[in-house]
């Protein structure tokens, strides 16, 4: 596993960013899958989270834990594989209940590619750990 997505399961919830028009827009997410160093997350096809994603691709992700703060910057792109689509609904017993199966229309998952992952610790000290995640 990445170094982001150990202190993203650290943190708990953390919050997923996305551009609506002119300004930022968040939401407390708390599961995303990774496999082979990509993560992965879902939204429901009918949100302005899934609106704003194909508008503007750009993400942010941001977390804290024990003192640090993660910032991850990534680009986000809808995918329609049928294992990452089950394996994620696996990943999130909360999903199964929302959505059923994978091959729901009201589903979507997508991948997000890590552009810069920062981790922030006191003292202003920030690490660049993106190479460490591909």
């Amino acid at each position: 596993m990445s170094r982001a997505y150990d202190f993203l399961e650290q943190c708990g919830f953390y919050y997923l960013l996305t551009i609506d028009g002119d300004y930022p827009s968040g939401r407390p997410i708390s599961r995303i899958l990774e496999e082979e160093g990509v993560m992965y997350f879902g939204t429901r096809t009918e949100k302005a989270f899934y609106r704003q994603l194909m508008e503007n691709p750009n993400i942010g992700l941001l977390g804290f834990s024990k003192g640090q703060w993660i910032r991850i910057y990534g680009k986000a792109s809808e995918i329609h594989d049928k294992g990452i689509r089950e394996r994620y609904l696996s990943r999130i017993p909360m999903e199964i209940e929302r959505f059923g199966t994978s091959e729901n229309p009201l589903l979507a998952v997508f991948k997000m590619e890590v552009v810069r992952a920062e981790l922030h610790s006191p003292g202003d000290k920030v690490e660049d750990i993106t190479k460490e995640d591909k």
